[in-house]
């Protein structure tokens, strides 16, 4: 077998081989661990254990569906930023968070504090803890409501722990990175073995 035959070979299996063991690792990775219903009483405890299998920001939030007019849904989750447009709605959302891991509490935390911005998604989400996750590390999430959040149970609330919008960014970046390099790799590998046909066609022409 020509050098060029083999070289392209080798490039167009590599290639594949990067796709494909790229795509199953994606498809393994959790990025959602966490995502409960909750009723939002006051005084109503969430514990929830978990364990990552991805580096990265995560969130902590509470997530409700469009399924109430949306201004009075952004007042209840406290989204609206415009206080004025929520002087007859009361927010539904107040919790606190204790986050923790075997035999030690990493971090704690209320939804009162300046938190990063929600991944977007179909519904309204309110953030209300983050932590930086680290992947094969066991974790336990504890959250408690401290106001009654009744006026959201229409909206279908659920609890959520999911990677943030920044981490996210960078795994969409990276996939397509590794796509670009198993393309090439392909391409070249491709190519070459086309030229290794073609000279070998040319000589059988010569003899």
């Amino acid at each position: 077998m020509q050098l060029k035959t083999k070289a392209g070979l080798t490039l167009v299996v590599l290639g594949m081989g990067i796709f494909g063991a790229w795509n199953l690792w994606t498809k393994t990775r959790s990025l959602v661990p966490v995502d409960i219903p909750v009723s939002l009483t006051a005084g109503q405890i969430i514990a929830s254990e978990f364990t990552l299998n991805f580096d990265g920001l995560y969130l902590i939030e509470v997530q409700a569906e469009k399924t109430i007019p949306l201004d009075t849904l952004h007042c209840l989750m406290g989204e609206e930023a415009d206080p004025a447009l929520c002087k007859d709605v009361t927010p539904a959302i107040a919790a606190t968070w204790v986050l923790s891991s075997p035999g030690q509490e990493i971090k704690r935390g209320n939804s009162s504090e300046l938190h990063s911005a929600a991944v977007q998604s179909d519904g309204v989400a309110r953030v209300i803890g983050e932590f930086q996750g680290q992947a094969g590390q066991d974790y336990t999430v504890q959250v408690t409501f401290t106001a009654d959040g009744g006026n959201l149970a229409a909206a279908h609330p659920r609890l959520k722990v999911g990677v943030a919008s920044i981490a996210y960014t960078d795994f969409q970046s990276a996939s397509v990175l590794v796509f670009s390099m198993a393309f090439i790799c392909a391409l070249f590998g491709a190519i070459l073995l086309a030229i290794a046909y073609y000279v070998k066609k040319r000589v059988r022409r010569v003899t």
